[in-house]
């Protein structure tokens, strides 16, 4: 499983799964059938009621009784034996509850699922789902208040990845963080570094060091081996979160990349390793993935994203032994992270049970015994769970320990920095344009604007 979208490794091991990759559907679809309810009444979610312990906006403190449904993404089959013992051990907790447990496939049909489920007013009463889909949901006002339902509930959450995980323009929280994975990494072949005049105990630490750096490789290489792939689609937004530059307007309603003068920079850089052979010119429109590129020994950088690793391990181990792990934060020292959240429907019929089940779920003390499955290699969202010997004995010197240990080290820095509208059509927009310039065929300014224009359109067109 990876998080990041910036260069994933192909799906090669049991772990745990990203669903619903598809979320934009989802708002035009609530939308086109008359069920957004944007400004509508604050008891319903489109045509659907949404239960009176929510609609109150008060702390929900009922007993916890009734059925509820809990939906996983994509778990069952691997992780069954976990959660039957967790629902057996909740509703011994909680005699008057039954939980009835639903697994999700998470694939490309997921939202359209959900989708269903929302017009037919049949959410399950706890979800597991990605950002993207608990936004669109929220905007619908199909999401439970967390902050007002339980006052308090953030206290055994890593602060950063809780406060992070707001919606823009909100002050309450409305999805509570289960697990994830860390982005905030680099990992480079150390040996074609070497070759390239470059310093592998001191990678370069910013955007801007490593196209410096990739003008070096361009040079020392002979076009036998490059920097990383050409096409845009594997670096943005993330290279720009990276930059602090201005993706969006503070409320996430329109694209302003195009007016930042850094993003400006980041592409004329881009077009001029390019040019210099830098990269391979035959990925800057090609799908192939950097991890396949990486794992070939053709690349001196590879994701961000230190899951992949157990691919590059798995299909040439040679090449993951000379590969150097670093930390790679965004301008202000932070780590970025993406990862699965839990969130509870406003139209829950029980939602004190709702609510019990999803602490007691993402509680420490289960969030610790999940995350000890050797099978797992994300990070768990309790500040007690990251204190565990999984996570504080991490004695070995492989690049997945030294992953490892730099994910610990960066745990209590680490922010959701999820542009939200930032949707599939909106990537194949923005980088249709940006792939213009790199190769020459625009000027980097003129095809920012059009990608920008581009991307509001489609927001536009959404609403």
């Amino acid at each position: 499983m990876t998080f990041s979208r910036r260069g994933s490794a192909p799906q090669t091991r049991k772990t745990l799964r990203r669903g619903g990759l598809l979320a934009l559907p989802l708002v035009l679809a609530l939308s086109a059938c008359g069920i957004g309810g944007g400004g509508a009444s604050t008891n319903r979610a489109g045509s659907c009621e949404i239960s009176p312990e929510a609609a109150s906006g008060k702390a929900i403190t009922g007993e916890p009784s009734g059925t509820i449904t809990f939906q996983t993404t994509n778990l069952k089959q691997d992780f069954s034996p976990y959660f039957t013992k967790l629902i057996s051990e909740f509703e011994k907790k909680y005699p008057k509850v039954d939980v009835t447990w639903q697994d999700d496939p998470g694939d490309a049909s997921f939202t359209q699922r959900l989708v269903t489920d929302a017009q037919g007013c049949k959410l399950p009463d706890v979800l597991n789902l990605n950002q993207t889909t608990a936004y669109a949901l929220h905007k619908e006002n199909f999401l439970l208040d967390l902050t007002a339902a339980r006052p308090g509930i953030q206290e055994p959450f890593i602060p950063s990845v809780w406060d992070s995980l707001r919606f823009p323009g909100e002050k309450d929280s409305y999805v509570m963080p289960w697990y994830w994975g860390l982005t905030g990494l680099q990992t480079f072949n150390a040996e074609l570094m070497k070759k390239a005049g470059l310093d592998p105990e001191n990678p370069p630490t910013t955007l801007s060091e490593q196209f410096n750096a990739a003008k070096k490789v361009a040079a020392a290489s002979g076009g036998q081996f490059y920097s990383f792939a050409a096409n845009p689609r594997w670096r943005v937004p993330g290279d720009w979160q990276l930059m602090d530059a201005k993706v969006t307007n503070t409320e996430q309603t329109t694209f302003t990349f195009a007016d930042d003068p850094k993003i400006v920079d980041w592409l004329t850089q881009y077009k001029d390793i390019y040019a210099a052979g830098a990269l391979p010119k035959d990925t800057l429109s090609s799908d192939t993935e950097m991890t396949q590129l990486y794992s070939a020994g053709d690349l001196v950088w590879g994701s961000t994203n230190a899951s992949f690793l157990r691919y590059v391990k798995d299909t040439n181990v040679s090449v993951y032994d000379k590969t150097g792990v670093a930390p790679l934060l965004d301008a202000r020292g932070r780590a970025i992270m993406e990862g699965q959240l839990v969130a509870i429907p406003s139209t829950s019929k029980n939602p004190a049970a709702a609510l019990a089940f999803a602490e007691f779920l993402l509680s420490p003390e289960k969030q610790t015994e999940f995350v000890s499955d050797p099978r797992i290699s994300n990070f768990p969202s309790t500040t007690a769970s990251m204190d565990i010997p999984k996570f504080t004995q991490i004695t070995g010197d492989t690049p997945l320990d030294k992953a490892n240990r730099i994910s610990v080290e960066l745990a209590d820095k680490a922010e959701n920095m999820f542009i939200y509208n930032w949707s599939d059509a909106v990537n194949t927009a923005v980088v249709s344009q940006l792939q213009l310039a790199i190769s020459g065929k625009k000027s980097p300014t003129q095809a920012l604007k059009d990608a920008q224009d581009k991307a509001n359109s489609i927001l536009k067109n959404q609403d």
